[in-house]
């Protein structure tokens, strides 16, 4: 269906229907200030059969699996604007496109992706960056507690029983060393027999366990109060969330999943063969795959969090991280974008002051 049509929109998001990939699009959109139209994909992240007047986009932002519709969707708007193509800003690692066909890649500190002059390489994933709040805060006030965000098994990690069973005991170590309830979230995606653990494991008499629930009111709302967190290494978009509240975050290590791919491309970089890999990549004949465990390194070397090691003092139980750090990613995509040759007339009619930063879209399809 589509409604209120604006051709002078001049950025269109393709949406995917998947909520942390449209968190992130939608926090970048509303970062450059401009207009925006929101392109709601068909099946299987295919461009719609009905679209709109294309004469005022001038770019196309996508994530993930929405690459290929953002190329065919430039090339229809090529053929029929005479040759006049939108830039493709995508974010995440594209797989099986070659590099020097996007305008601007984003890639997130997660995906294990060559660098290339049109690459821009993020700290940290955009879930809950904003322009408004460039440094980390300093969390004073806070009274939430400490606060477990479990999440599920992907297709990077694994995730037991016996792994939810090691996050809760830290997490209870971690409440009873400084004092305060614990609190548990867990994800949709959490193992059943997880939750049912935990349900369990939190109706014992004399339980710390605090508060046990699942949803995303109740993770905002832990975000916001949270004295400290535990999170589990599955979730970039959690780690980013709760490292940007300031607070101390704990990760816990999650055991990787080896598959045929992932076997072959540590022996490929064993063998010292990784540029030949890269290489591969930015023409488009290989996909690309993540690396947490160097993104989860570097946090740790950096001291964005601690990572739950057994055997730890009192004391260490009680760290905080460095307040004040300039949070760089989101002004860094902002102002690449706004750079682009397609976007040059538009950028220097209209600067950031003069449109609300919380603009919403201006249609959706």
């Amino acid at each position: 269906m589509v409604t209120d049509i604006n051709v002078a929109a001049p950025v269109w998001v393709l949406d995917t229907g998947r909520a942390g990939e449209m968190a992130q699009c939608l926090t970048l959109a509303q970062a450059l200030r401009l207009p925006y139209t929101l392109l709601r994909l068909g099946p299987e992240f295919s461009v719609p059969e009905a679209l709109p007047d294309i004469t005022g986009v001038r770019v196309i932002l996508s994530f993930g699996n929405a690459v290929q519709a953002a190329l065919a969707l430039r090339e229809y708007c090529t053929q029929q604007n005479a040759g006049c193509a939108p830039a493709i800003v995508h974010i995440g690692r594209p797989s099986h496109v070659p590099v020097r066909a996007l305008d601007l890649i984003i890639i997130l500190p997660q995906d294990d992706y060559p660098s290339a002059p049109n690459v821009l390489r993020l700290a940290f994933p955009l879930n809950a960056a904003s322009l408004a709040q460039p440094v980390f805060p300093v969390p004073g006030g806070r009274c939430g507690g400490t606060v477990v965000v479990y999440g599920a098994p992907t297709k990077h990690f694994s995730m037991t029983l016996t792994d939810m069973q090691g996050v809760i005991e830290f997490a209870q170590t971690l409440a009873v060393a400084n004092q305060e309830p614990l609190h548990v979230l867990t994800s949709p995606r959490t193992p059943a027999d997880a939750v049912e653990w935990l349900r369990a494991k939190a109706a014992e008499p004399g339980s710390p366990i605090a508060q046990f629930s699942t949803g995303s009111q109740m993770f905002q709302q832990a975000l916001a109060t949270g004295n400290r967190f535990v999170v589990t290494g599955d979730s970039a978009s959690m780690v980013a969330e709760t490292c940007r509240t300031g607070a101390p975050v704990w990760l816990y290590e999650l055991p990787l999943k080896k598959t045929f791919f992932t076997t072959l491309q540590t022996l490929v970089d064993t063998l010292g063969l990784r540029h030949l890999r890269y290489a591969l990549v930015k023409m488009g004949v290989l996909g690309s795959g993540a690396d947490f465990a160097r993104w989860h390194a570097w946090l740790v070397h950096a001291g964005y969090v601690h990572a739950i090691s057994p055997g730890l003092e009192k004391e260490e139980l009680r760290w905080q991280p460095v307040s004040g750090r300039i949070d760089r990613s989101l002004k860094l995509c902002r102002d690449r974008i706004l750079a682009l040759p397609q976007l040059a007339e538009i950028a220097g009619q209209q600067s950031p002051a003069q449109v609300p930063a919380d603009r919403r879209p201006v249609v959706q399809i």
